[in-house]
Formats: C-alpha cells, sequence, structure tokens
C-alpha cells in the first residue's frame, strides 16, 4: 500500500480566540482585545513562520538543505520552541467607522422637491392626461415594451453596481430616476405637440409610454457620468432639467429637421453621454479624486449582471419604433449581429491590452457596444456582414476608450466620468451618426420602394414635380430632397444634438454648484452609500491598519544578519490605478 502524502506546513499560522469568529487571513495572529477585533499580521520574509505566542525567543537557524530532487521533497513538522522569531509584526484592527449624519436645513430639500413634483404630478395628469385611443397593433409592442424596461430598470441599475461601496445609489437611485422621469416625459412630449394635439391635453398609451422610457434612458446615461460625485437632490434637478432639452432636441431633429434614427443612438445615447460628462465637468472643475472609487470582486459580478440583461433586450430597444415587421425583424437580426461581434473584439482587444489577461470593466460595458453603433440604421437593408463589421469596429474603440481615452481624460484634462459612458454611449453613438448620413445618401427608391419615404419623409417629392406622378405617390408634405441633402441634413442633426447636451449640461452643472445644493465631500461621501443611506452595521465594519512593530530588539544578539526592517503599511492607490487593478479578471 502507498504511503498517503503529508499536507503542506503553512507558512504562518493563525489563533483565534474561542469567542472570536474564525478569520480568513494570509498570515498573522488574530486575537480579541477589549476594543475592536484586532489581527495581528506577522511577516518576517517569504520563508520566516510566523511566532506564535507561546514560542520561547530564538535566534534564527540556517534553513536546510534543499532536496536533491522534487519526489525526494517532504514537509516535517518543526516544533514551535525551534521556530524562529518574526521580525515584524502588522496589526489590522476592525473598527466602525460611521460618516455622521448631515445636519442643516439643506437636509430637507430632497423631500420637500420630490413630494412637491409629485402633487404637480397628479394634478396635472389630472387636468390633460387621457387614455389613448390605441390601434389593433399596438398591444403586439407591450413584450418589447417590457424588454425596454428592463433595459432601464434592471440592465441600467446592475450596471453601475461596479464600485464596491455604492450599491444601495446604484440600483436605488436608477429606480427613482426612472419612476420620476417616465412621468415628467409623459407630460413635456405631450405638451410639446408630440401627438400632434392643438391643446395641452394629450393621450397616454403603449407608444406613449415607450418614448418615456426612451427620455428616461437618456437621463440614466447622464447618472453614469455622475455616479457617486452628486447628491439624490442634484439628480432630480440635472433629471428635470435633461428631459426637457432632451425631448426638444429629439422633436426638433425628427420632425423640424426630419432626419432618422430609428434605435435613438444619437439622440438617448450620444446627447445622454455628452450632457452627462459637461454636467460632471462644471460641478467638479478640477475632477475628482477618490480612494473609494474602486470595484471588489462581487461588485465587478454583480455588474456583470447588468451587462446579460442589456445583451439579451437589446434587439427590443432597437426593433420597437420600426414601422413595420419586415423592417422590425432586420432589426432584430442587424442588433444581434452586432452586438455579438462587439463582443468578440472587446474580449479580443482586453487581453491584448492586459498583456494576455482580460479586464472585467471592459467586458461590462463594451461588449454591448455594436448594439448602439448599428442603431441608427438598423432596420435598414445594412446586410448582414455590415452589421459585423460594425460591430467589431465599435467594440474596438469602445475598449480602447476605456483603457486609454478616460484615463487621459480623468489625468489631463480633469474630466471625471464614472461610468466611462463617452466610451459606451458617446463613441457608439458617433460611429450611429456617420452611418445614419452614408445610408442617407446611398437609400434609392429602387431599393426601398415606397418605404423610402416613410424612412425619410422629407425626400417625398413634391406635389408638383414630375416625379411625384410617376410614382403614383398620394402623400404630402415632402420636400423633395436627394439622398445627398438628407445625409448633409443627418450630420446637422447630430451637431445640433451635440450642441444642445454640452451647452444645457454646462448650464446645468453650474447650477448644481450653487450653494442652495449640499455638495458630497471628495475624500469621505462621494462613491459612499452611507452619506445618503441607512447602513447595516456590517457595511461600517472596516479592516483598518493599526500598527508596524520591529521586533527585533526582543531578540538576544546573534552573529547572524541583522533582521529587514519593518514592512511599512502598503500605500494608498490613485483612484485610476485602483479601480483598475480591482476591475481586473
Amino acid at each position: 500500500m502507498s504511503a498517503q502524502p503529508e499536507s503542506p506546513q503553512p507558512l504562518h499560522e493563525t489563533n483565534v480566540s474561542a469567542t472570536t469568529p474564525l478569520l480568513e487571513s494570509s498570515g498573522g495572529e488574530a486575537k480579541l482585545e477589549a476594543g475592536p477585533l484586532v489581527i495581528t499580521a506577522t511577516t518576517g520574509g517569504a520563508n520566516s513562520p510566523a511566532k506564535t505566542p507561546s514560542s520561547p525567543t530564538k535566534p534564527a537557524s540556517p534553513a536546510p538543505a534543499a532536496p536533491a530532487s522534487p519526489t525526494a521533497a517532504k514537509t516535517t513538522e518543526q516544533p514551535a520552541s525551534e521556530r524562529p522569531v518574526s521580525q515584524n509584526v502588522n496589526e489590522y484592527r476592525f473598527v466602525h467607522l460611521r460618516i455622521p449624519p448631515r445636519s442643516g436645513k439643506l437636509r430637507f430639500l430632497l423631500p420637500i422637491l420630490l413630494l412637491v413634483f409629485q402633487l404637480v404630478f397628479i394634478i396635472l395628469f389630472a387636468f390633460f392626461a387621457n387614455y389613448s385611443p390605441e390601434s389593433n397593433a399596438a398591444p403586439n409592442k407591450y413584450p418589447m415594451f417590457v424588454d425596454l424596461h428592463a433595459i432601464a430598470i434592471l440592465g441600467f441599475g446592475f450596471i453601475m453596481t461596479f464600485l464596491k461601496r455604492y450599491g444601495y445609489g446604484s440600483i436605488g437611485f436608477n429606480l427613482l430616476l426612472v419612476a420620476f422621469v417616465i412621468q415628467w416625459a409623459l407630460i413635456v412630449r405631450g405638451w410639446l405637440g408630440w401627438g400632434k394635439q392643438s391643446t395641452l391635453t394629450f393621450n397616454v398609451g403603449i407608444e406613449n409610454l415607450v418614448y418615456a422610457d426612451f427620455t428616461a434612458i437618456a437621463i440614466l446615461v447622464s447618472f453614469g457620468a455622475v455616479l457617486g460625485t452628486a447628491t439624490l437632490t442634484q439628480l432630480i434637478v440635472m433629471a428635470i432639467i435633461e428631459v426637457v432639452a432632451q425631448v426638444f432636441n429629439e422633436y426638433l431633429n425628427i420632425h423640424v429637421i426630419k432626419t432618422y434614427d430609428v434605435g435613438r443612438s444619437v439622440y438617448v445615447h450620444l446627447f445622454g453621454a455628452l450632457f452627462g460628462r459637461a454636467v460632471s465637468k462644471f460641478l467638479h472643475f478640477k475632477g475628482v479624486s477618490s480612494t473609494k472609487q474602486a470595484s471588489v470582486y462581487h461588485s465587478d459580478l454583480f455588474a456583470l449582471i447588468g451587462t446579460l440583461f442589456l445583451f439579451v433586450y437589446y434587439p427590443s430597444f432597437n426593433g420597437l419604433l420600426s414601422h413595420s415587421l419586415t423592417s422590425q425583424t432586420k432589426a432584430i437580426v442587424n442588433t444581434l449581429a452586432a452586438i455579438c461581434a462587439s463582443c468578440v473584439a472587446t474580449f479580443g482587444v482586453s487581453s491584448l491590452a492586459g498583456c494576455g489577461r482580460l479586464n472585467v470593466l471592459h467586458v461590462q460595458h463594451a461588449t454591448i457596444a455594436g448594439g448602439i453603433a448599428i442603431g441608427a440604421v438598423v432596420d435598414l437593408n445594412v446586410q448582414i456582414y455590415v452589421a459585423l463589421i460594425v460591430g467589431a469596429v465599435a467594440g474596438f474603440l469602445s475598449t480602447i476608450g476605456y483603457q486609454y481615452i478616460e484615463p487621459f481624460a480623468h489625468r489631463v484634462l480633469k474630466i471625471h466620468d464614472s461610468c466611462g459612458v463617452v466610451s459606451l454611449h458617446g463613441l457608439p453613438g458617433l460611429i450611429a451618426a456617420l452611418l445614419g448620413a452614408i445610408f442617407a445618401a446611398c437609400a434609392t427608391f429602387k431599393e426601398y420602394g415606397l418605404d423610402l419615404y416613410t424612412i425619410y419623409p422629407a425626400r417625398l417629392p413634391s406635389e408638383t414635380s414630375n416625379e411625384y406622378f410617376e410614382q403614383k405617390l398620394t402623400g404630402s408634405g415632402g420636400l423633395g430632397r436627394t439622398g445627398f441633402e438628407q445625409a448633409g441634413f443627418q450630420l446637422i442633426g447630430l451637431v445640433i444634438t451635440a450642441g444642445i447636451a454640452l451647452v444645457t449640461g454646462a448650464l446645468t452643472g453650474l447650477l448644481l454648484r450653487l450653494p442652495l445644493f449640499e455638495q458630497l465631500s471628495e475624500d469621505v461621501e462621494m462613491f459612499d452609500d452611507e452619506a445618503q443611506w441607512i447602513t447595516p452595521d456590517d457595511y461600517a465594519l472596516k479592516l483598518t491598519f493599526a500598527a508596524a512593530n520591529n521586533q527585533a530588539a526582543a531578540a538576544p544578539a546573534s552573529p547572524a544578519p541583522a533582521a529587514a526592517a519593518a514592512e511599512p503599511a502598503p500605500a494608498p492607490q490613485s483612484p485610476a490605478e485602483g479601480k483598475k487593478e480591482d476591475s481586473k479578471v
């Protein structure tokens, strides 16, 4: 019978009191004092075992010679009395560190703001809102509307939970913003004549809820830029202003300039990214640098759940506004093709940038960039291989943005962006805008037939033109644009969207700096739930470095070389380095 192999001897021992919960640590002694729980971590070099409390003080003895071959290696138990002295002792204490609650009159601004606006919403809906006389096809949109709602609440809610101490704020504030914005967006869209009513009354149906959800997602994109750096009061004020700006921009581009963006990549994603980036810059002129802006393993896992929700439901996001079942099928196929290509490209570029190791930050965000990039033309005759190319390019650029552009903007330009919304939503949104111009220039009546004038109403010939009678058209209100003219207006829409987003975002950031609003302190309250939430006791339990004691003086004189100096406490990392290291797989 062969002998059983012996278990390897640990380099460190951990002795825990019977009344103390067992704590796993890389080494050292654990003991319970009268105050906080104290873990004493002993260090004495890579091959120096820890000293137990009962072991007498003895000089270090030379290490035994290495075995001749790996098969002859054998680990033996060394008596505690003969083990060498540990030279350094690092103490870490579990202590409760609470952020004191805010005092002063400004703390009542949030409940007043929320309750007053909810009362106003109730009154406005009572006087001006009616049920929409839905067509027979309208109920068929409900399943895809549910998918869109899941993207807003579950997808965006979980994808922002990567911050290790901001889980409540990521999911909770996301939920509140969706509930608040849907009501406000229905009112603003109704009053801007979105339903073409001549009075202040407006209808509410499935289609209206779809548009309200699109507006809510634009606000959530902006929320990602200031995640953890703004109070809930500031977020509500930002949402009130941005809803008006986003709805006005979308109405101006679609109904006045008559551009086309079926997946709202420009009017939702690009607008939200630029608006949020401008708010962040003008709210924090000098940028933000906090050691709490970092992730841990389980927070990154929760964020990946949000990525999965977006990956699954994003075809519904792009296909909801398609004008026919045929175009909707194209939208679903093209979206899935683009998002799959961006996922593969992201893993490849992330591995290349990490020298063979993947960065979970890239996987959480850049993998879905393809769905955004293809959105503006997703229901056109794109061809599947073109959708794959667009998705791969979007995944590549988004990953490059997270790896290089975002750190550069934070370090040099002092622009803080908690979620990197420009890399995820801005760059793919820009790709979508350029694709919209290209496909508008290439679209012909021969290729699309009468659907061409449904997609681009401004290209409908005027009622007095020969082309109008030759094609036996019956519509009215066409401007007779050519393909290149429509492409030019698509680019004009891009410029208008960027201008409105940046200007209104900058003004909103300046407004939120006023003394009327409480500001979060950079070192203590930013990226921390406890500043705005009631948290459980274990949330405030933190393992902190207490002391580093050199015990070399306790050992008797010996001809052996002097012990190494005590290891200092680890230096804190910069936020960029900490986030980069914590988010690697």
